[in-house]
């Protein structure tokens, strides 16, 4: 018997009688995310024909925050979605001590995500036109205010109420946990459009929906996901800037044994602990069996 979840603050349901299934399901789940990004790319040619560079961290922030908005008003307008359903997310129900797991957590995922992202520049090349766009990104001039205000502030917001909030909670009304988890993390590493990222970023995203199933809040993935990229952000603000990058980037180096050890060390420790703390507080049970439909399309 497959294992379904039943939380009702995580699963808005669909207006017509026609469509009683949780939305969104995994087809509406990938349209969703193409229209995000036509949202995008919409508002991001009305800005350049309004005369303004989108080189800034914090217009790209803004274009974003606009583009999800629109995502959320069609759910919106889709669902019988309530603001009251996004506010319950923001619960704080859980035990305290799961903010240190988190944060040890994602050092030692922060750790790991460098020698995994080499492992597969080792086995699929990075080819030149891609090696351009990583130098561009080091090298793009942006405060660090503005960094921050677009990668630990509105990408962490934006994303997690996305996928571990609107698509998570559809796709557990469809499939299995462990599925609905899968897919939702795929998608959320497939949407960075980075062939040689997307195994760190799918392993993070399974880890932060395993978060918000654990708890039924947002709240530590949204912490995770944005003390991540705060790490990231400095690092790349105040460290790599002073590096050559102009050899060929598929000449990896791993960092010492020791590093890698650590790494899966430091991510071992934060994840049993958050396991142990969040017992008690766990929101998203098992329930009945998923519909005939649905449990057909769970991995």
């Amino acid at each position: 018997m497959p294992e379904h979840t039943d939380c009702n603050h995580l699963k808005p349901t669909m207006k017509s009688d026609e469509f009683s299934l949780a939305y969104p399901n995994l087809t509406q789940s990938i349209w969703l995310l193409f229209l995000l990004m036509l949202a995008f790319v919409v508002l991001a040619l009305a800005v350049t024909i309004a005369g303004l560079k989108i080189e800034d961290d914090f217009l790209l922030g803004i274009l974003s925050l606009a583009s999800f908005a629109a995502i959320l008003v069609y759910v919106y307008r889709r669902t019988d979605l309530d603001w009251d359903y996004v506010r319950r997310l923001f619960n704080t129900d859980f035990d305290l001590r799961v903010w240190p797991c988190v944060a040890i957590s994602v050092v030692g995922l922060g750790m790991l995500d460098t020698e995994l992202m080499k492992v597969v520049i080792r086995l699929v090349a990075v080819p030149e036109w891609m090696q351009e766009i990583y130098r561009s990104e080091i090298l793009r001039r942006t405060s660090f205010p503005s960094a921050v205000f677009g990668a630990v502030v509105v990408a962490p917001l934006s994303e997690e109420l996305l996928f571990r909030g609107i698509l998570l909670s559809g796709l557990l009304a469809h499939y299995t946990r462990v599925s609905a988890v899968v897919w939702t993390s795929v998608l959320f590493g497939v949407i960075h459009f980075d062939l040689w990222r997307l195994v760190p970023i799918v392993i993070s995203g399974v880890v932060w929906a395993w978060w918000v199933i654990r708890t039924g809040s947002l709240l530590p993935a949204l912490f995770g996901h944005a003390l991540n990229n705060l790490i990231a952000v400095t690092i790349l603000h105040f460290y790599t800037r002073h590096l050559d990058i102009s050899g060929d980037i598929n000449e990896v180096a791993f960092n010492p044994w020791w590093w890698s050890a650590s790494g899966v060390a430091l991510t071992a420790l934060g994840l049993w602990w958050f396991h142990r703390v969040s017992t008690n507080t766990q929101h998203i049970s098992e329930g009945q069996d998923p519909p005939a439909d649905a449990a057909g399309d769970a991995i």
